[in-house]
């Protein structure tokens, strides 16, 4: 499990650079001209939180999906799903124009750029929250592999080293806005497509359950009567 969650981190980090492109106005927007420095800071540590606890609690619900796909004795078929789901992301998103969620992508947008208005401290941990719900392609790549937890304390745990992957970068840029400019973030954006493919291929080959350490563990099936706890009669002496 500790694989897994090395890899929820590096997806962070490596999903940073996209976030700054599709999240980065909200956290270059955020109202803190007024604050103090200290106060400033605080704001933003919020804002970051907020999405993690977003993160965090997404993870939980994808987890225990997962652990029922678990128990049910489908690992192998939810791990080789995942991996071909995460090919499938890599789509380019103009080439995709079902968006089932639309409606509440638009309220949520709305809710933002109200809670934008607001200097209150509560304010940038609940824009933050809302942020975390926001539609964005790294997110639902990180929610397959918190689903592949098959657990959902690790599902958050999951989620939750993903949001602190993309804190650092999020939070440089909400101070820096030229911390990173637009043609170093579109050569770096590059590379995820790569780090996409070979994160979806580590969970299809951890699917066909070939036996090899790590990469693609041997799935033992545990009979039913097994998994069900049994009473038994405590012997006299």
């Amino acid at each position: 499990m500790n694989i897994l969650f090395s890899i929820a981190f590096m997806t962070g980090l490596a999903g940073s650079f996209h976030c700054v492109g599709m999240c980065g106005p909200i956290a270059l927007a955020l109202p803190v001209g007024k604050l103090s420095t200290i106060q400033a800071t605080f704001a933003r540590v919020l804002y970051n939180l907020g999405r993690i606890i977003t993160y965090g609690t997404l993870g939980y619900i994808f987890g225990y999906f997962g652990g029922e796909f678990f128990v049910a004795g489908f690992q192998q078929q939810l791990s080789i799903s995942i991996g071909v789901l995460m090919l499938m992301l890599m789509i380019p998103s103009k080439s995709i124009h079902f968006n089932p969620f639309h409606r509440i992508t638009s309220i949520l947008k709305k809710s933002v750029g109200s809670l934008l208005n607001t200097h209150s401290l509560i304010s940038f941990l609940i824009l933050g929250v809302l942020n975390g719900l926001l539609p964005c392609g790294t997110v639902y790549l990180a929610l397959a592999g918190a689903t592949a937890t098959t657990s959902p304390i690790e599902g958050a745990i999951f989620m939750a080293l993903f949001g602190l992957g993309t804190a650092p970068l999020m939070f440089s840029v909400s101070i820096l806005p030229k911390f990173l400019s637009l043609n170093v973030r579109q050569k770096i954006n590059k590379f995820l497509p790569i780090y996409s493919f070979i994160l979806a291929s580590f969970f299809i080959f951890r699917g066909l359950n070939l036996g090899i350490p790590y990469i693609s563990p041997k799935f033992e099936k545990v009979p039913i009567s097994q998994q069900i706890p049994i009473c038994h009669e405590k012997t006299k002496n």
